[in-house]
């Protein structure tokens, strides 16, 4: 069995971008036998600079029913699934790939941050990432309350995996493949440097899009049929984390500020300064975002209550 497939995935006119053409050079010299499994949705030319073998896949639909037929039509041992929009920190997305390998893991990530932009909504989504990818998913996981992975850079182990997702379609492969790592317990490698950056949404309706499709593919994991109660119970967690609680919050804060005006800036004052430890230049943003992203957890929240099951 060969050891590692790479699978991206191009929609419309999109073209493999120079960023995911050098992380695919850099992984064939670590692992000759690789392929790329090139997802596309029309007549997409290979580029230039290519230095390993690529298999074009025509396939509309969803990401997730590209991943499963990878999953299902590849004799490697390991799948890299990476979106078109990623550059990646090479070290470290090397590092990620060779240690999930080596330790013969089930599933493994890293965390994913924001390319540098100047829109202030994008500076928005920025402090979000660093939340979620910093906080959240590493402290559920490590209660075992956790059910999603960074669906923009992941690595599977296509054994653990292949015949065993949920065929319900959806738009959150990774909420599904999340659900079954912790559902079966299964081993994990949760790197905690940063291995890529995304572009994120550069305008509010772009971000409200977003936040439908995300409400949509929910309702489509909770309405799945072979779900167990403890299925939905790490899913309602899940909701409850990611967007209820963020809402929940900006209610106390308004409360608070009634009542004490200068306990409430002093809690967004630290609350900023702790969210962006790692990343200073954000910190404006950081100080507003438990006050405004709230709004697109609300956009989550109505989405999904009007999306028929």
């Amino acid at each position: 069995m060969t050891e590692l497939a790479i699978a991206t995935y191009l929609r419309g006119q999109e073209r493999l971008t120079p960023e995911l053409i050098d992380i695919g050079n850099q992984l064939h010299q670590l692992y000759p036998d690789m392929v790329m499994l090139l997802y596309v949705e029309g007549r997409t030319p290979v580029p230039p600079g290519v230095c390993f073998p690529v298999r074009v896949i025509p396939m509309s639909g969803t990401k997730y029913r590209k991943l499963l037929h990878a999953l299902h039509d590849t004799g490697h041992r390991y799948l890299l699934s990476l979106d078109n929009d990623i550059a990646a920190d090479i070290p470290s997305l090397l590092r990620l790939v060779q240690q999930t390998m080596d330790g013969d893991v089930d599933l493994g990530w890293g965390r994913i941050h924001s390319r540098q932009v100047s829109s202030f909504i994008s500076r928005l989504v920025e402090v979000d990432k660093l939340i979620s990818h910093g906080v959240l998913r590493p402290v559920l996981w490590r209660l075992h309350l956790g059910v999603t992975i960074p669906g923009q850079c992941f690595l599977l182990k296509i054994s653990s995996f292949r015949h065993k997702l949920p065929v319900t379609d959806t738009f959150l492969d990774d909420l599904s493949i999340g659900l079954h790592a912790a559902k079966h317990r299964l081993r994990y490698h949760q790197a905690q440097e940063v291995v890529a950056f995304e572009l994120p949404c550069y305008s509010i309706a772009a971000l409200w899009k977003q936040r439908a499709r995300w409400a949509m593919g929910f309702r489509q994991s909770v309405s799945c049929t072979t779900l167990t109660q403890q299925d939905h119970r790490l899913l309602w967690i899940h909701a409850f984390c990611y967007h209820l609680l963020p809402i929940l919050h900006v209610a106390l804060l308004f409360a608070l500020a009634l009542v004490a005006p200068l306990a409430c800036i002093g809690w967004l004052a630290v609350l900023a300064l702790a969210i962006v430890r790692h990343r200073p230049s954000a910190i404006g943003a950081a100080v507003v975002y438990p006050i405004l992203f709230p709004l697109f957890h609300f956009g989550w929240c109505f989405h999904f209550l009007r999306v028929k099951p």
